[in-house]
């Protein structure tokens, strides 16, 4: 008997987040855009932009809840991130179906969508496959604490705060090294100004480049952006934003934790983050629909 899909019941949200907890537990059926326990998972889908509650879809087996999607969109950049899809079983049955209902939920100016898993969750990645989604490059995720932290060296003296006569230097820069970003430059300079972003410039005379993180939801902090200039490179300006801005978040962070993503290809990021001790815990996959 196949699973119904349809929108959960307000008495079932307890439910789902159960299931949600112990799905994300596996790398293999978990969902990257959340964290992996209870409480946190609860605070980082009440932070969407979107109320998840509205887009939340469940697969029930005979009042068994068996599977679960949700979304967070956009409509301003034609985007959206779809969260899940979570089933308990045999998976990709079930998914295809909930990640249709996801779809249906989407206004008609979000026409890109992504989904994001750990390079080892292989039923997702044939989700995506045979609906012609494109895999992006790989990404890491390290992490550190306050004990990681302490060790660095003190704050870099070239590392100030984000003002707006960077601009000119550093939207390109963030446009080059981010583009499509959920985070354009306009929406950065807001977010430091509302202090909803802890931002930070290298500056020897002119910007050198800039590092931009927050805390997250469920108290963790997150180091979002690092970029320097192509003059820079070489000159431990990197470095320098990453120990300087990671403190400053570990610090404001409840749980006294940093994570960060970095491309694979960066090779240099990589083993500047293996240098400074922070561990990687996992590796993860977008997968962007045509319309990306």
């Amino acid at each position: 008997m196949d699973a119904t899909i349809r929108p959960a019941a307000t008495d079932e949200l307890d439910r789902v987040l159960d299931l949600l907890a112990r799905e994300q537990q596996d790398p293999a059926r978990a969902c990257v855009f959340v964290g992996t326990e209870r409480d946190g998972i609860r605070a980082e889908l009440d932070g969407l932009d979107t109320d998840w509650r509205e887009t939340l879809r469940v697969a029930d087996l005979g009042g068994d809840l068996v599977g679960a999607v949700l979304v967070d969109r956009d409509a301003e950049l034609g985007r959206s991130w779809i969260h899940g899809p979570w089933v308990r079983g045999d998976w990709l049955p079930t998914a295809r179906r909930l990640l249709d209902a996801a779809l249906a939920t989407m206004p008609p100016q979000v026409v890109d969508h992504e989904l994001c898993a750990d390079v080892v969750h292989t039923a997702m990645a044939a989700l995506a496959d045979e609906r012609g989604w494109t895999a992006s490059e790989i990404n890491h995720v390290y992490v550190t604490d306050q004990a990681g932290t302490a060790a660095w060296r003190g704050d870099d003296p070239r590392v100030r705060g984000l003002r707006p006569e960077d601009t000119p230097v550093l939207a390109p820069l963030h446009e080059q090294e981010f583009p499509a970003t959920y985070y354009p430059w306009e929406r950065l300079l807001a977010g430091a100004a509302s202090g909803d972003l802890l931002v930070a410039v290298a500056d020897d005379g002119a910007p050198l480049g800039y590092g931009a993180g927050r805390v997250q939801a469920d108290g963790a902090g997150y180091l979002d952006y690092v970029a320097v200039t192509d003059d820079a490179r070489g000159r431990g300006v990197g470095q320098a934003l990453v120990t300087t801005l990671g403190r400053r978040l570990v610090a404001a962070s409840p749980r006294g934790t940093l994570n960060l993503t970095v491309q694979d290809r960066r090779t240099p990021a990589v083993s500047l983050y293996e240098r400074l001790g922070m561990s990687r815990v996992c590796s993860m996959v977008g997968y962007r629909s045509p319309g990306g």
